[in-house]
């Protein structure tokens, strides 16, 4: 199976969580348990990014579940001081009145779905352009500043 595909299931880890059960992303106990599982999952990103083939076009998104949790966060902290409670989970719920809800579930999950697509392009691009190992010692930008100092 290829890692791509993995890597990208990981990414998507927290939207998952979010259309699945919101209050996991909302509660402090869960909410740490899963930030400590985002972080832990961005340091492998970086690991990933460095370390893996130029083929393996989704590392990038092992950075996505720490940025999207943050994303979250900030929507929740902005729906909480906009209507002063937490936000109703609107997936199954179409009972009606809950516009702003559907609203904030709307813009967390494609927010954090544009965030998971742009980190995997991004980091795809840099490593395209030099921003990674290209499996020897150096790669162009070290030679380059080796032969600055060289000379």
């Amino acid at each position: 199976m290829d890692a791509n595909y993995i890597y990208f299931a990981i990414g998507f880890s927290v939207l998952f969580i979010d259309g699945v059960k919101e209050e996991f992303l909302i509660r402090d106990s869960s909410y740490k348990t899963i930030l400590a599982l985002s972080s832990a999952m961005f340091v492998v990103g970086i690991v990933v990014h460095f370390t893996a083939a130029l083929n393996s076009w989704a590392s990038g998104a092992l950075f996505a579940p720490l940025l999207t949790l943050v994303y979250f966060r900030l929507c929740l902290r902005l729906f909480d001081r906009w209507q002063h409670r937490e936000p109703i989970d609107t997936t199954l719920n179409r009972t009606p009145g809950l516009v702003k809800d559907r609203t904030f579930g709307f813009t967390s999950f494609f927010g954090g779905v544009a965030i998971l697509l742009v980190t995997i392009w991004a980091t795809h691009q840099l490593a395209k352009v030099g921003w990674k190992s290209t499996g020897c010692r150096t790669n162009r930008w070290t030679r380059a500043a080796g032969a600055r100092f060289a000379s």
